[in-house]
C-alpha cells in the first residue's frame, strides 16, 4: 500500500511537472484601475460569478468592501488582494479571481469576483498506519499494521460551507462515527455550531517509552482499547480573522487487564477510564494561503481542562505563533513557535504528549518520541520558489472543478530546535531508566528537501535530514512544516 501511494505522489509529480513546459505563470489574481493615492473611489456594483454550489452570502462575507463603501483609490489593490485570500481561505474554491474597473469618467468602482468551486462530495477511501507517521511504518512496511476504509464527506452542504463526515474504518484499528459543523448559524454570519460521536477500537496501545521509542502491546484476538467519544463546539468569528472555540468532549476509555499491567499507563486500578474536557481556542489567522501559507502570520492558543471521574488531571495550555515573510522576489523564510504547559506533575501514560506526535516534532526525529509536561519547538524554513505558483488547464477534463490545477516547487532549507521538560516523579520514574535520553535535553535537527503544493490542499515534502544524535536520514510528509 505504501508503494502504491508513493507511485500515485510520484506519478502525479511528474505528470504536473511535465505540463509546466506549456503552461505560463500565473496571472495576476485582480486587478485595479490605475488611481493616485488622493482619490476617493465608491464601490458601484459587486457582481460574483461561477459559485454553482455556494450561496453568494458566504463569499460577501470574506470581502473587506461593500457596495457604495468608499475608499481611498491608494488602499484599493490591497483590499482587493486580502479579500481574494479570505474567499480562497474558506477552502470553497480551486482557483479566486478580482477584478475591478473604473465606470469612464466618473470615480465609480465596479468590482467582479469570479471563482471554480471545487468538488464538494467525497466518498474518500481511508489508509492509515498504526504507527505516529508514514516514515515509522516504512521502516516496516507491515502491511497488517494498515487501516482501510471510507470517509464519506459532504463539503459546502446547501452552499453554507457545511461539513458532514460520515467515518467508517476496518483492518488493524476500527473507528465508526460522523462530525457536522456549520460555520454560520445567525444572520450577521458570526456563530456557528459543530458536533460529532463515534467509536474508536485498536487492537494495541502504546504502553511506555523505551530508548525514545514507544513500546506496544498487541491482541489480535481482542481489544486492547475501547474508546467512545462525543464532541459539541460553538465558534464565533467577529471578524475576517479571528475565531473563537468553545468545546466540550466526552471520552469513554475501557482499557484491557494486559494494559493496565504496566506501570504508570494510568494512575489508578480501573480498566474504565472516563473524561470530560472543556477547552476555548483562541485564533488569530493572517496567512495568505492557510494550507501553505509564504507571507502573513498565525496565531493561536488553546486551553485544556480534564473534568475526571477516576483520573489524574490532564490540564494545560498550549500556543503557537508562526510567521511568515517574502525575502525577496522567490526567496521566502517562515519560523513557528509552539509551547506547551501541563498543570499537572503526574500524568497517566496514555495522555501524557510531548514531541514526537502529529505536527509537533523536531525534523530528524521522525523515529523518536520524547515524553513530557512542558515543551518548546522552534521551526525555521528558508524555501526558493523553483516554480512560483502557476495555473495549469486541461482541456482534456470537462468539470472546471479538476482541469484548472495550481502548482508549485520549492525547495527549501531548515533548521528546527526542541526541548520537552519531563518531571521525574513517582509516576514517571520507571522511565528514567528506559534509556529516554531525549528528555530534558536540547535537540536539534536540520536538513533541506523539497515541497510540491497544488491543489485540494495537496503538499508532498520529501526531506534529508540529521538530528543532533548523528542519525540522518529521508522522511515523506503530506502537510506543510510550519
Amino acid at each position: 500500500m505504501a508503494a502504491s501511494i508513493l507511485s500515485r505522489s510520484g506519478s502525479l509529480l511528474i505528470f504536473l511537472l511535465f505540463l509546466l513546459l506549456s503552461a505560463t505563470p500565473r496571472a495576476a489574481e485582480l486587478s485595479s484601475p490605475a488611481t493616485d493615492s488622493a482619490d476617493i473611489v465608491v464601490i458601484r456594483k459587486i457582481s460574483i460569478s461561477g459559485n454553482k454550489r455556494t450561496l453568494a452570502s458566504i463569499i460577501q462575507r470574506e470581502l473587506k468592501f461593500r457596495e457604495n463603501d468608499t475608499l481611498p483609490g491608494g488602499v484599493l489593490p490591497g483590499i482587493l488582494l486580502t479579500s481574494r485570500e479570505n474567499v480562497f481561505n474558506t477552502r470553497l474554491f480551486n482557483i479566486v479571481t478580482l477584478d475591478s474597473t473604473i465606470v469612464p469618467g466618473t470615480r465609480l468602482v465596479d468590482v467582479s469576483v469570479d471563482v471554480i468551486e471545487r468538488w464538494y462530495i467525497w466518498p474518500i477511501p481511508f489508509f492509515e498506519f498504526a504507527d505516529r507517521n508514514f516514515n515509522v511504518w516504512w521502516a516496516t512496511k507491515d502491511l497488517s499494521r494498515l487501516t482501510f476504509g471510507i470517509d464519506l464527506t459532504f463539503f459546502n452542504m446547501r452552499g453554507r460551507n457545511e461539513s458532514l463526515a460520515l467515518l467508517a474504518h476496518v483492518g488493524y484499528d476500527q473507528l465508526y462515527g460522523f462530525t457536522y459543523k456549520i460555520p454560520y448559524i445567525n444572520r450577521k454570519q458570526t456563530i456557528g455550531l459543530g458536533f460529532g460521536a463515534g467509536v474508536e477500537l485498536n487492537h494495541e496501545v502504546a504502553v511506555e517509552t523505551v530508548d525514545n521509542k514507544p513500546v506496544y502491546i498487541k491482541e489480535p484476538s481482542r481489544f486492547m482499547r475501547q474508546m467512545t467519544f462525543a464532541f459539541a463546539e460553538l465558534t464565533y468569528r467577529p471578524s475576517f480573522y479571528t475565531l473563537h472555540t468553545f468545546r466540550l468532549d466526552y471520552n469513554y476509555n475501557y482499557f484491557a487487564d494486559t494494559v493496565m499491567k504496566v506501570p504508570g499507563f494510568v494512575l489508578n486500578n480501573a480498566n474504565l477510564q472516563q473524561i470530560f474536557y472543556i477547552s476555548y481556542q483562541y485564533k488569530n489567522d493572517h496567512r495568505d494561503v492557510q494550507y501553505y501559507p509564504l507571507r502573513g502570520y498565525y496565531f493561536d492558543v488553546e486551553v485544556v481542562h480534564a473534568i475526571p471521574y477516576n483520573v489524574a488531571h490532564d490540564s494545560y495550555i498550549q500556543s503557537s505563533l508562526r510567521k511568515y515573510w517574502q525575502i525577496y522576489n522567490r526567496w521566502y523564510w517562515a519560523s513557528g513557535l509552539t509551547c506547551k504547559i501541563s498543570f499537572e506533575k503526574q500524568q497517566p501514560y496514555y495522555l501524557q504528549r510531548g514531541l514526537g506526535y502529529g505536527r509537533d516534532y523536531i525534523r530528524g526525529y521522525e523515529y523518536y518520541v520524547t515524553d513530557g509536561q512542558h515543551f518548546a519547538l522552534l521551526k525555521n524554513n528558508l524555501k526558493f520558489a523553483i516554480i512560483p505558483e502557476r495555473v495549469i488547464r486541461l482541456g482534456f477534463i470537462p468539470s472546471p472543478k479538476f482541469n484548472t490545477i495550481p502548482i508549485a516547487l520549492y525547495i527549501n532549507a531548515f533548521c528546527d530546535l526542541g526541548y520537552v521538560y519531563n518531571y521525574h516523579n513517582e509516576a514517571s520514574s520507571y522511565r528514567q531508566t528506559s534509556g529516554n535520553t531525549l528528555e530534558n535535553t536540547l535537540m536539534a535537527g536540520y536538513g533541506a528537501g523539497l515541497d510540491f503544493a497544488t491543489y485540494y490542499d495537496f503538499v508532498v515534502r520529501v526531506e534529508f535530514s540529521m538530528n543532533g544524535i548523528g542519525k540522518p536520514g529521508f522522511y515523506l510528509h503530506f502537510m506543510a512544516s510550519i
